[in-house]
């Protein structure tokens, strides 16, 4: 047998992967949708239901949730010491840049491609035209190719300080809650914009087993319950909702003042969306469905490729639209195809790129683990 003191790994969350999955499908509609119409009143509408852009709140919490799971459920005993960080981080990079830059790659070629021949591409590569190198370190804003980089290098911040955080968590509820209290004030650039969003991820997780046994029946809130959808919903909206309805003077004043970003409330949101989901047993059960759950496992392949169909439709647009006699056929037709476009090269860029990198991530960053007690011989 195995020694007892080897944690068990901890169960994979299925249903969170096809949340991560939705996520990823709404920042697809919405970046095509908010390419050429993001200053009309139908966009700014539509945006609350298709909202990608702060789906990126959801992913964050998200992050922070699933990223500190294994070091609170089922227990607490799982040692982080520097071995296991160098593991952590290791694991991490792979799984991350990998296909990053594969994708990064991938939108270089077609950017430099359609400027030239491939002599000209290759000497634009040598001369660095795009800034790509820039680009795929990912620690230094630069997004010129890739727009949505940008979230994933707070990916990549956060997950360097998520262990510290986890430490802290563990042994001083308090001070943790502190600390969150104290980013979301001083804000940026002071400290991680968006560090705020991981720590409410984590502690969904570290109160999971609490949040998906609370019978919401017994609160006296209950009744009002309709009323509190409608806050989160409002709070996971609120950058468009003020796109509509500006902030006046004075509500400017006071956010500037507090230092605080609609990123904030949104996030907020995100976590209160992702609390009733892990007390709903109904929206489980649905979320676990197969196209759900395959949805979820392509998730971060659709996040990368989609930008360069996006891309591709709408520098073809006029092109493209002379085919149909109305607008709204169009577009209807090459949303619909970009989606689809989309969904079949995420799944051949998850099987070709993302699998193997996650696998490699994991044989590279086990060997930075202690070597495990030998097994003891049964009696």
């Amino acid at each position: 047998m195995t020694d007892s003191t080897i944690p068990a790994p901890a169960p994979r969350i299925t249903y969170l992967d096809s949340v991560r999955g939705l996520a990823a499908l709404s920042v697809v509609v919405y970046h095509f949708i908010g390419w050429r119409w993001a200053d009309t009143l139908q966009f700014k509408l539509a945006a609350m239901v298709f909202n990608g852009s702060d789906a990126v709140s959801l992913f964050f919490v998200l992050s922070g949730l699933v990223l500190s799971w294994k070091y609170f459920q089922p227990d607490e005993s799982l040692v982080i010491d520097g071995a296991h960080y160098r593991e952590f981080i290791i694991n991490r990079l792979v799984r991350l840049y990998l296909p990053y830059v594969t994708a990064v790659l991938l939108i270089y070629y077609y950017m430099a491609h359609r400027h030239g021949d491939n002599a000209q591409m290759i000497s634009e590569f040598v001369h660095n035209t795009f800034n790509w190198f820039e680009e795929v370190l990912l620690v230094r804003g630069r997004h010129d190719l890739y727009n949505p980089g940008w979230t994933l290098e707070i990916e990549m911040a956060a997950s360097l300080m998520l262990p510290f955080l986890v430490l802290l968590l563990r042994y001083n509820r308090q001070l943790f809650v502190m600390l969150a209290l104290v980013n979301l004030v001083l804000g940026p650039p002071l400290v991680l914009h968006f560090l705020w969003h991981f720590m409410l991820g984590m502690l969904l997780a570290y109160n999971f087993v609490q949040i998906s046994r609370y019978d919401l029946r017994t609160h006296r809130f209950y009744r009002w319950r309709y009323l509190l959808y409608l806050v989160a919903f409002l709070l996971f909206s609120v950058r468009h909702i003020l796109r509509i309805f500006p902030l006046n003077e004075s509500g400017n004043y006071w956010m500037g003042l507090f230092r605080l970003d609609l990123f904030q409330f949104t996030g907020l949101g995100a976590f209160i969306i992702l609390a009733y989901i892990i007390n709903s047993p109904h929206l489980q059960r649905w979320l676990n469905t197969a196209p759900l759950l395959f949805l979820g496992r392509i998730s971060y392949s659709v996040y990368l490729v989609h930008w360069f169909f996006v891309q591709w439709v709408m520098d073809k647009w006029d092109r493209y639209t002379a085919f149909f006699d109305r607008p709204k056929l169009a577009f209807l037709v090459l949303l619909a195809g970009t989606v689809v476009a989309t969904l079949i090269t995420a799944t051949i860029f998850n099987i070709l790129v993302e699998r193997p990198a996650i696998r490699l991530g994991k044989r590279l960053s086990a060997r930075f683990l202690p070597a495990q007690p030998a097994a003891l011989p049964i009696a």
